[in-house]
């Protein structure tokens, strides 16, 4: 079994990404999500559009606190699926460098490690070089192939430019895709299952319980709302707008669904952007936020029930 890891910070477009990987590989593929909280959307939505074996492993980061549980969920993976390749996709708040270095300590003849893929929303670049620069940096660092998303999208082409100009500085033997992946042709998919890990990619040290000093100082939250609902449209946007004014904590990350008047809705932020449109009915109703000095009571308190019920928050933590 050979290991694809796809990395990525909060938003980049990973699940996306695995989606279309998953469709032009005929192979026997898994997938093994890890998510900070207490639910993963992500497996929902893969296990909803595609045909993949999806493993979850939640409230737990796969390159520190669950690093023991990760990789006793490849070997089980190895041992039951026996998948052609495994596709895992680390929080977006974990370190590359580690996940690379946990999966190693169990490598053998059956199981070896591809060289990992890092999504790359171009249009945050900036704003998360700045805000989280020793984890967004060692995304970029320790990847094989660094893919350029949402390059489909109004994007400035100065600032693409030095996006991938940084990019260079920050891991110059990286292969860049900076077209959009979905114009890929096969040769691309193919090459992405056939490149090796380098063996002379150099991890970071560890401190004794296997977290590195800039490790250490990165905290998050995460807040989980299950049965979530907004009255209008109106007021679902107004939410969104409150969140880039960071009215509620600086918020990373949320995604899921919502109950709004009476229909469900999907609902993506990272960055300054936020997406809404409609869900499939079977989808969960549930939201996952993800940041650092949440306001939890006042992002509830916007996600009542008709009955103006509060909703049980679930997998509220400090994460690092």
């Amino acid at each position: 079994m050979k290991i694809l890891v796809v990395s990525g910070f909060l938003g980049a477009g990973k699940t996306t990404f695995i989606k279309t990987l998953s469709n032009k590989i005929d192979k026997k593929i898994a997938v093994l999500e890890n998510d900070y909280a207490a639910v993963n959307i992500d497996e929902d939505i893969l296990k909803n559009q595609t045909d993949l074996s999806v493993w979850e492993q939640t409230e737990k980061c796969i390159c520190c606190t669950g690093k023991s549980d990760f990789a006793m969920d490849i070997l089980t993976i190895s041992n039951t699926l026996n998948p052609d390749f495994l596709i895992v996709e680390p929080t977006g708040v974990g370190y590359l460098s580690k996940v690379i270095a946990n999966i190693q300590k169990i490598e053998y003849e059956q199981i070896s490690l591809l060289s990992p893929v890092t999504v790359v929303d171009p249009s945050a670049f900036a704003n998360c070089i700045k805000n989280y620069g020793d984890l967004y940096r060692d995304h970029i660092k320790f990847a094989g192939t660094v893919v350029l998303s949402k390059c489909d999208l109004h994007l400035d082409s100065l600032a693409l430019e030095e996006t991938v100009s940084k990019i260079k500085e920050l891991n110059p033997c990286a292969n860049i895709i900076q077209t959009h992946y979905a114009y890929q042709g096969e040769e691309f998919w193919q090459g992405l299952f056939r490149k090796n890990l380098d063996g002379s990619v150099e991890i970071p040290p560890q401190s004794e319980d296997g977290l590195s000093e800039a490790e250490l100082g990165t905290e998050f939250e995460s807040l989980s709302i299950e049965d979530s609902e907004i009255p209008s449209a109106g007021r679902l946007v107004a939410f969104m707008e409150n969140l880039i004014r960071s009215r509620y904590g600086k918020i990373v990350r949320i995604k899921g669904t919502v109950k709004c008047a009476g229909e469900l809705l999907r609902v993506d932020f990272a960055g300054d952007k936020y997406f809404i449109e409609g869900a499939e009915e079977s989808s969960r109703n549930c939201l996952v936020v993800i940041g650092k000095n949440l306001d939890f009571y006042s992002i509830k308190k916007r996600l009542e029930n008709k009955k103006g019920e509060k909703i049980p928050g679930h997998g509220l933590q400090n994460l690092r």
